[in-house]
């Protein structure tokens, strides 16, 4: 039984409720929900019985509460021997799948900045292959991906999404169309990331998974070149939607896939099993509240409505 399962547990038996539950830990009451069968079952008995006006906790509950406050009181003198031994820069190190910088915009930073002005953030962006190594050999325990890990070493929470396009000369026959289809890309030259990096890699595979052949003529992990390459109409371009319209570019228009899931998710994912810092929880809480405050004013792309010659920020 991990200390997240057990500080959910705890919130549910103060609480009495899962929805007021999921409310102070800041995630969905399925989640809340999903936790606590793991718990009856791993334990085999039943915590919580429903009542009329609240959840009221079991004799097992009861003994499990008194046992899970001790536990997390070791865990959390643990936790400060950890701190400790950072407390003299206090720097804070995540890794970060591509392009979450460019999504928040740097608003984000100087709002951490701002309520946190003793944490110094590192955010590193790297391609999540590597960041699944590191996280599998527990070379760090929280980091920021676009797949779910979802078993029990690791929990994963949704952040927000993006959507995958094509970024086309005004000149290429194909800019004349609404969506462009996979056939459409038949033979044709594109510009994108590396295989590596999950924004690309995942329209690359499913082009070659249905026989069809693009010219792959650029592999590179910077954004503006891809956005070049097809200004000077010598590739397509395949990027995400808030790269796209940022290029503010009047030699390019942009064009959704015509097939649908092309969409990229991204989790905040954390070790269940590991010892947070504090910095790191606060981290993890700023950032929750921060996505939720600020959903309506982030990128949201809608391809079909935009005006593809028009650059749009934060």
């Amino acid at each position: 039984m991990s200390p997240r399962q057990l500080e959910y547990f705890l919130e549910i038996y103060n609480q009495r409720s899962i929805k007021k539950a999921a409310e102070k830990l800041i995630i969905s009451p399925q989640a809340v929900s999903k936790t606590i069968k793991e718990i009856e079952e791993e334990l085999q008995v039943e915590l919580f019985i429903r009542g009329k006006k609240a959840l009221e906790p079991t004799i097992e509950a009861e003994f499990l509460k008194n046992h899970a406050i001790k536990i997390l009181e070791e865990y959390e003198k643990i936790n400060c021997i950890k701190s400790f031994t950072q407390r003299e820069n206090k720097v804070l190190t995540i890794y970060s799948v591509d392009g979450f910088l460019q999504y928040v915009t740097i608003k984000f930073i100087e709002d951490f900045q701002k309520t946190f002005p003793e944490i110094l953030l590192n955010i590193i962006e790297i391609t999540e292959k590597d960041i699944v190594e590191k996280l599998e050999k527990r070379d760090i325990d929280t980091a920021i991906i676009t797949r779910s890990l979802d078993n029990e070493i690791f929990n994963c929470t949704y952040l927000y999404s993006n959507k995958n396009c094509l970024v086309i000369n005004k000149d290429n026959p194909l800019a004349k169309k609404s969506a462009i289809s996979q056939e459409d890309l038949d033979k044709q030259p594109i510009a994108g990331k590396g295989f590596a990096y999950s924004c690309y890699s995942s329209n690359i595979k499913k082009l070659f998974q249905r026989s069809i052949n693009p010219q792959i003529k650029l592999e590179t992990t910077n954004d503006s070149l891809i956005i070049k390459m097809a200004e000077h109409n010598l590739a397509i371009g395949i990027t995400l939607d808030y790269i796209a319209f940022s290029a503010n570019s009047e030699n390019v228009v942009i064009k959704p896939f015509k097939e649908e899931g092309q969409v990229r998710n991204v989790f905040w994912i954390e070790n269940n099993y590991a010892l947070l810092t504090k910095e790191e929880q606060e981290f993890r809480k700023f950032l929750f509240k921060w996505i939720e405050k600020h959903k309506s004013q982030l990128f949201n792309c809608d391809l079909e409505k935009r005006d593809s010659t028009k650059e749009y920020r934060f």
